[in-house]
């Protein structure tokens, strides 16, 4: 009696089709930076992404789910830097964030940050989950800073990460409403003049030395 070969098992939970996760990742940044939470919905997903709902389900069980993945992989890289200084892994995390502002991708990731700070009911948790991969990326930056010799124990990395973000999140949506984007130079010299900022404070700048002198 012939017997045939059983064909092997796919993983669960991965999409079928070839390139569709990555097509299905982006159509949610883009469907989210377009809609919002309240107008986005994994059909809107699946259409942008040209696959089939039952692809997107597949691999995501809901949009907390997908945002989560969506938001945590267009992320990853903003903050994992190593220069081989603390300044230079600074501004590489400044200009790293405003570039990936300029990005439909990084704005769609600002606006969901927004949108769950402002609603009244917890949205998802997708916000949490990206927040402390980044807070993440700085310790280890401290902690290698530290081990130079650069920096002393107990920075707060929430604190840093705080300096660092929300100085440029201001300015990107300062930007937005303007209707201006920054070229590379514009870029270097807001991150420089940020991490010096930080690094230095705002009371050790020339300005203030050249008014406490007698």
């Amino acid at each position: 009696m012939a017997t045939s070969q059983a064909e092997p098992r796919r993983g669960r939970g991965r999409p079928r089709t070839p390139g569709a996760e990555k097509r299905i990742i982006d159509a949610a940044l883009e469907e989210y930076g377009e809609h919002g939470w309240s107008g986005f919905t994994m059909d809107g997903v699946a259409r942008r992404a040209g696959v089939g709902k039952s692809t997107v389900y597949l691999r995501w069980q809901d949009k907390d789910t997908l945002l989560s993945d969506a938001v945590g992989s267009s992320t990853a890289q903003v903050a994992a830097v190593d220069t081989g200084s603390l300044r230079g892994d600074l501004h590489q995390v400044a200009t790293n964030l405003f570039e990936y502002f300029r990005d439909p991708a990084g704005w769609a990731t600002l606006r969901i940050t927004i949108d769950t700070a402002g609603a009244q009911q917890r949205l998802g948790r997708f916000t949490e989950s990206v927040a402390d991969v980044q807070v993440e990326h700085v310790d280890n930056i401290l902690q290698r800073a530290v081990t130079r010799g650069e920096a002393i124990e107990g920075i707060s990395p929430n604190a840093v990460a705080e300096c660092i973000y929300g100085p440029v999140i201001m300015q990107t949506l300062g930007l937005r409403l303007d209707s201006r984007a920054l070229g590379p130079d514009d870029i270097d010299a807001r991150a420089t003049e940020l991490v010096d900022i930080v690094l230095n404070g705002v009371l050790s700048g020339p300005a203030y030395a050249d008014r406490s002198k007698p």
